[in-house]
């Protein structure tokens, strides 16, 4: 069906990067409009216009850039890759293959991780989602993996996947958004 990208996320809780990520989209988001404010206010109450060219155009184009910068440089390296097939699904980490049957998982969960910053990273609204696999023999894995598939003839999200999954298998898979 469809391949991602693993990820490795150099924190030791994936949930606090993603919400760092998330608060500095919010900055990043609110600069322009702020911007705009300013000027116009500066605008209103006579200020010279070469005073707004000099001061508040290259700080605040500064801090959004700087925030992008942020937004961009990520603490998150691609390691490896998963696979989605109808009858199981291949893990591949470094040279290492793991193939997980069906039969031996007892559910899946994709939870909601890392907005994505431009349009093109992904077709959900969302970089990455944690992907938590519960097996049979109650140990459970859990996995960063991209929205987008690495495969470009395929054009299905991982939650477009997980939701054809959920037609097609056995095992429980629950969406959190």
């Amino acid at each position: 069906m469809s391949r991602f990208k693993i990820y490795q996320i150099d924190h030791f809780d994936p949930k606090i990067v993603g919400r760092k990520k998330r608060r500095l989209f919010a900055l990043y988001s609110i600069i322009s409009p702020l911007t705009i404010l300013t000027f116009n206010t500066v605008e209103q109450i006579k200020g010279r216009f070469l005073l707004l060219l000099i001061i508040v155009l290259p700080i605040s184009t500064a801090i959004y850039l700087f925030l992008l910068h942020k937004l961009k440089n990520d603490q998150i390296k691609s390691i490896g890759d998963i696979e989605f097939t109808r009858t199981m699904i291949k893990k591949r980490i470094g040279d290492s293959i793991t193939k997980y049957d069906f039969q031996t998982i007892k559910g899946l969960e994709l939870e909601k991780h890392i907005p994505s910053v431009t349009a093109k990273d992904s077709k959900s609204g969302y970089f990455s989602y944690i992907l938590r696999i519960f097996f049979y023999n109650s140990s459970t894995e859990s996995l960063v993996v991209s929205d987008k598939p690495i495969d470009r003839r395929q054009n299905l999200s991982i939650l477009e996947t997980m939701k054809t999954l959920k037609k097609i298998i056995q095992p429980d898979i629950r969406i959190i958004t």
